[in-house]
């Protein structure tokens, strides 16, 4: 079997389940919904931690940026937080059954036309909503994620229900100006929760490279994201620094 059958494969396999979800009923599709999430939340969690605690540390690959560990039973609480938050983004998934067109894009260009536009909407609506959550009648909101200063791969959604509902909106408030498929919706939605994971990992996987590396600079690298941890106050975009630069929030 080549890579292209393997994929054809995956694909099938993934159409009967969406499918399945679609035709279910609404107690059931938000049962799988928040199942699916708490995997990818807790799973994701624990390849993060297994990686950064012990496998890339003793093979010499990269090194962690705050030496100390993770405050008693810190982990446990953010487990806790993370859980509520994907019942949040499990609720908030099932309006996808009404919001999203089709399960693909009809053609390559409309599935790159899709993914930029919602990159674009993505950085924009993430750094609004993260200025927003500091202002002092907010800040009360982000309290619990800035709980964890020292942070760990758990700290991605251990927020209030208030952001958890926030980032679960992200999508469907999008959709409302460019419908997608409901596979799309799944790729973005696994991606954005790996993705805020790995920036949560406290590990540089390139400590060679300077913090200023172009490399870097494109990316919201862990060690550009610790510093909102660490300062409160720099550095809120999402997945690039173009919003912080333009706004003067840049740090590091």
């Amino acid at each position: 079997m080549n890579i292209a059958e393997v994929v054809h494969w995956i694909i099938g396999l993934l159409n009967i389940a969406i499918d399945y979800w679609l035709q279910s009923n609404l107690v059931l599709a938000f049962a799988l919904a928040v199942l699916i999430h708490s995997m990818i939340y807790i799973i994701g969690g624990s390849i993060g931690l297994l990686l950064t605690e012990s496998i890339l540390p003793s093979i010499g690959i990269g090194k962690a940026l705050d030496q100390h560990p993770p405050k008693q039973h810190q982990i446990r609480r953010e487990i806790a937080n993370g859980l509520v938050a994907c019942i949040i983004l499990g609720a908030m998934t099932v309006s996808y059954r009404w919001l999203c067109i089709g399960i693909w894009p009809s053609s390559w260009l409309q599935a790159m036309t899709q993914i930029g536009s919602f990159v674009i909407f993505n950085n924009i609506y993430s750094y609004v909503t993260h200025r927003l959550l500091h202002m002092k009648t907010l800040a009360k909101f982000h309290r619990i994620h800035h709980q964890s200063i020292r942070v760990t791969p758990y700290s991605s959604y251990s927020v209030h229900p208030i952001e958890a509902l926030i980032i679960a909106a992200t999508l469907p408030l999008f959709m409302l100006m460019m419908p997608l498929g409901v596979g799309t919706t799944l790729v973005l939605h696994t991606v954005g929760m790996v993705y805020t994971t790995c920036i949560h990992c406290n590990y540089d996987l390139m400590p060679k490279l300077a913090d200023n590396h172009w490399f870097k600079m494109m990316i919201n690298h862990p060690t550009y994201h610790r510093y909102h941890h660490t300062l409160g106050n720099v550095n809120y975009g999402f997945t690039n620094r173009i919003m912080d630069v333009l706004f003067k929030t840049n740090k590091g």
